[in-house]
Protein backbone atom coordinates (compact mmCIF):
# COMPACT_ATOMS: atom_id res chain seq x y z
CA UNK A 1 0.00 0.00 0.00
CA UNK A 2 2.87 2.35 0.79
CA UNK A 3 4.43 1.69 -2.63
CA UNK A 4 1.10 2.40 -4.38
CA UNK A 5 0.76 5.68 -2.46
CA UNK A 6 4.33 6.66 -3.37
CA UNK A 7 3.75 5.85 -7.06
CA UNK A 8 0.47 7.78 -6.99
CA UNK A 9 2.22 10.83 -5.55
CA UNK A 10 5.03 10.55 -8.12
CA UNK A 11 2.50 10.20 -10.93
CA UNK A 12 0.56 13.29 -9.80
CA UNK A 13 3.76 15.31 -9.43
CA UNK A 14 5.05 14.19 -12.85
CA UNK A 15 1.69 15.03 -14.44
CA UNK A 16 2.05 18.51 -12.94
CA UNK A 17 5.47 18.91 -14.58
CA UNK A 18 7.79 17.94 -11.69
CA UNK A 19 11.00 16.83 -13.43
CA UNK A 20 12.37 15.03 -10.36
CA UNK A 21 9.21 12.92 -10.12
CA UNK A 22 9.49 12.10 -13.82
CA UNK A 23 13.15 11.17 -13.32
CA UNK A 24 12.19 8.85 -10.42
CA UNK A 25 9.54 7.17 -12.57
CA UNK A 26 12.06 6.77 -15.40
CA UNK A 27 14.61 5.18 -13.09
CA UNK A 28 12.03 2.74 -11.73
CA UNK A 29 10.30 1.77 -14.96
CA UNK A 30 12.59 2.41 -17.93
CA UNK A 31 14.08 -1.11 -17.99
CA UNK A 32 10.61 -2.67 -18.13
CA UNK A 33 9.41 -0.25 -20.84
CA UNK A 34 12.53 -0.96 -22.92
CA UNK A 35 12.13 -4.73 -22.46
CA UNK A 36 8.49 -4.68 -23.60
CA UNK A 37 9.36 -2.51 -26.59
CA UNK A 38 12.38 -4.64 -27.53
CA UNK A 39 10.41 -7.88 -27.42
CA UNK A 40 7.74 -6.40 -29.68
CA UNK A 41 9.95 -4.52 -32.14
CA UNK A 42 12.97 -6.86 -32.06
CA UNK A 43 15.17 -3.80 -32.46
CA UNK A 44 17.23 -1.89 -29.91
CA UNK A 45 16.95 1.42 -31.79
CA UNK A 46 13.17 1.04 -32.08
CA UNK A 47 12.91 0.05 -28.41
CA UNK A 48 14.91 3.15 -27.47
CA UNK A 49 12.55 5.26 -29.59
CA UNK A 50 9.54 3.75 -27.81
CA UNK A 51 11.19 4.33 -24.43
CA UNK A 52 11.87 7.96 -25.30
CA UNK A 53 8.35 8.53 -26.64
CA UNK A 54 6.73 6.98 -23.58
CA UNK A 55 8.64 9.20 -21.17
CA UNK A 56 8.51 12.38 -23.26
CA UNK A 57 4.71 12.19 -23.35
CA UNK A 58 4.34 10.67 -19.88
CA UNK A 59 3.39 13.91 -18.06
CA UNK A 60 0.46 14.37 -20.45
CA UNK A 61 -0.49 10.67 -20.44
CA UNK A 62 -0.44 10.52 -16.65
CA UNK A 63 -3.41 12.84 -16.56
CA UNK A 64 -5.49 9.86 -17.75
CA UNK A 65 -3.95 7.41 -15.23
CA UNK A 66 -6.84 6.48 -12.95
CA UNK A 67 -4.84 4.33 -10.48
CA UNK A 68 -7.16 1.30 -10.92
CA UNK A 69 -4.02 -0.70 -11.64
CA UNK A 70 -0.44 -0.23 -10.58
CA UNK A 71 1.59 2.37 -12.42
CA UNK A 72 3.90 -0.40 -13.69
CA UNK A 73 0.98 -2.29 -15.23
CA UNK A 74 -0.38 0.90 -16.79
CA UNK A 75 3.07 1.79 -18.20
CA UNK A 76 3.37 -1.72 -19.67
CA UNK A 77 0.13 -1.08 -21.59
CA UNK A 78 1.36 2.37 -22.69
CA UNK A 79 4.68 0.87 -23.87
CA UNK A 80 2.88 -1.95 -25.69
CA UNK A 81 0.62 0.50 -27.50
CA UNK A 82 3.54 2.75 -28.43
CA UNK A 83 5.58 -0.19 -29.75
CA UNK A 84 2.65 -1.48 -31.78
CA UNK A 85 2.10 2.01 -33.17
CA UNK A 86 5.75 2.14 -34.24
CA UNK A 87 5.43 -1.30 -35.89
CA UNK A 88 2.30 -0.18 -37.78
CA UNK A 89 4.05 3.00 -38.95
CA UNK A 90 7.05 0.98 -40.11
CA UNK A 91 4.78 -1.38 -42.04
CA UNK A 92 2.95 1.53 -43.69
CA UNK A 93 6.28 2.95 -44.83
CA UNK A 94 7.62 -0.54 -45.63
CA UNK A 95 10.85 0.21 -43.82
CA UNK A 96 13.70 -2.21 -44.23
CA UNK A 97 16.36 -2.23 -41.49
CA UNK A 98 19.90 -1.52 -42.66
CA UNK A 99 22.67 -3.47 -40.98
CA UNK A 100 22.54 -5.71 -37.97
CA UNK A 101 21.06 -4.53 -34.72
CA UNK A 102 23.73 -5.06 -32.09
CA UNK A 103 22.04 -6.11 -28.85
CA UNK A 104 22.78 -3.93 -25.83
CA UNK A 105 22.46 -6.77 -23.36
CA UNK A 106 24.73 -9.48 -21.99
CA UNK A 107 25.26 -12.73 -23.90
CA UNK A 108 22.65 -15.46 -23.44
CA UNK A 109 22.67 -19.23 -23.46
CA UNK A 110 22.45 -20.88 -26.88
CA UNK A 111 18.82 -21.91 -26.32
CA UNK A 112 17.83 -18.32 -25.59
CA UNK A 113 19.66 -17.07 -28.67
CA UNK A 114 17.94 -19.71 -30.82
CA UNK A 115 14.55 -18.70 -29.43
CA UNK A 116 15.24 -15.01 -30.03
CA UNK A 117 16.27 -15.74 -33.61
CA UNK A 118 13.15 -17.84 -34.12
CA UNK A 119 10.99 -15.03 -32.72
CA UNK A 120 12.76 -12.51 -34.95
CA UNK A 121 12.02 -14.69 -37.99
CA UNK A 122 8.26 -14.45 -37.34
CA UNK A 123 6.24 -11.79 -39.10
CA UNK A 124 5.49 -8.70 -37.01
CA UNK A 125 1.86 -9.82 -36.68
CA UNK A 126 2.72 -13.28 -35.33
CA UNK A 127 5.56 -12.03 -33.12
CA UNK A 128 3.34 -9.38 -31.55
CA UNK A 129 0.65 -11.91 -30.61
CA UNK A 130 3.00 -14.51 -29.16
CA UNK A 131 4.92 -11.94 -27.13
CA UNK A 132 1.80 -10.24 -25.84
CA UNK A 133 0.21 -13.58 -24.90
CA UNK A 134 3.11 -15.76 -23.75
CA UNK A 135 5.57 -13.23 -22.38
CA UNK A 136 3.46 -10.26 -21.33
CA UNK A 137 0.48 -12.38 -20.23
CA UNK A 138 -2.31 -10.48 -21.97
CA UNK A 139 -5.61 -12.19 -22.79
CA UNK A 140 -6.78 -12.62 -26.38
CA UNK A 141 -9.41 -9.95 -25.71
CA UNK A 142 -6.72 -7.48 -24.60
CA UNK A 143 -4.51 -8.43 -27.54
CA UNK A 144 -7.42 -7.93 -29.92
CA UNK A 145 -7.85 -4.40 -28.56
CA UNK A 146 -4.14 -3.60 -28.97
CA UNK A 147 -3.89 -5.00 -32.49
CA UNK A 148 -7.39 -4.05 -33.64
CA UNK A 149 -8.27 -7.64 -34.56
CA UNK A 150 -10.80 -10.11 -33.18
CA UNK A 151 -9.97 -12.41 -30.23
CA UNK A 152 -10.40 -15.33 -32.65
CA UNK A 153 -7.81 -13.83 -35.00
CA UNK A 154 -5.48 -13.38 -32.03
CA UNK A 155 -5.87 -17.06 -31.08
CA UNK A 156 -5.31 -18.13 -34.71
CA UNK A 157 -2.15 -16.02 -34.98
CA UNK A 158 -0.89 -17.47 -31.70
CA UNK A 159 -1.44 -20.99 -33.04
CA UNK A 160 0.45 -20.14 -36.26
CA UNK A 161 3.26 -18.48 -34.30
CA UNK A 162 3.67 -21.52 -32.04
CA UNK A 163 3.70 -23.88 -35.03
CA UNK A 164 6.31 -21.74 -36.77
CA UNK A 165 8.48 -21.63 -33.64
CA UNK A 166 8.24 -25.41 -33.22
CA UNK A 167 9.27 -25.92 -36.86
CA UNK A 168 12.12 -23.42 -36.62
CA UNK A 169 13.42 -24.83 -33.34
CA UNK A 170 13.07 -28.43 -34.51
CA UNK A 171 10.42 -29.49 -31.99
CA UNK A 172 7.67 -31.86 -33.09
Amino acid sequence: MIEANREGRLARRAAAGDREALRALYEEHSDMVFAVAYRLTDSSPDARDVLQDVFVYLPTALKSFDQRSSLGTWLRVVATRQALQLIRARQRRREIPIGDDVPTRPPHALDTIALERALAALSDKLRAVIILKEIEGYSHKEISNFLEITPTASAARLCRARASLRATLGER
